[in-house]
């Protein structure tokens, strides 16, 4: 008995596999990213009464941290207190109608945090702010 031979096809890669994991973890590390900003250093913020967002229109903002244990981030970098002026007038002198946040541990030395407000209106930073949050249960309250 005679079997026919059917016609041998050249072998093919099927990437389409290849190409569902590549988007599975461009996928995981878009939404991952988006949480490490505000997960870097963890401050207890002082509550206010009187505390409201941010503007989003505004140019971005630059960052001064001052955390419970007495250290000075200055747009993440961890500055020693000597060269705290020169950093703080890089980031304001880089752009003078950037605004500046002040971001205070609430167990911050009060002086520290007082320092780095004064630093900030030597080197003449036009808009300054402290951040705060308001406190639960009196998001309505005037």
């Amino acid at each position: 008995m005679r079997f026919s031979r059917s016609a041998r096809r050249p072998p093919r890669i099927d990437i389409s596999p290849l190409v569902d994991v590549v988007f599975q973890l461009l996928l995981f590390y878009a939404v991952t990213t988006q949480f490490v900003a505000e997960e870097r250093l963890k401050l207890l913020l002082p509550e206010a009464r009187t505390a409201e967002p941010q503007a989003g229109d505004r140019p971005k903002v630059a960052e001064v941290l001052v955390t419970a244990d007495g250290r000075i981030l200055v747009e993440g970098r961890d500055v020693p207190e000597p060269l705290l002026e020169q950093e703080i007038r890089r980031v304001v002198g880089a752009s003078p109608e950037r605004a500046l946040t002040i971001r205070g541990d609430r167990g911050a030395n009060y002086g520290a945090v007082i320092r780095v407000l004064d630093i900030a209106r030597q080197v003449g930073a036009r808009s300054i702010n402290m951040s705060a949050i308001k406190p639960p249960g009196r998001a309505n309250e005037e």
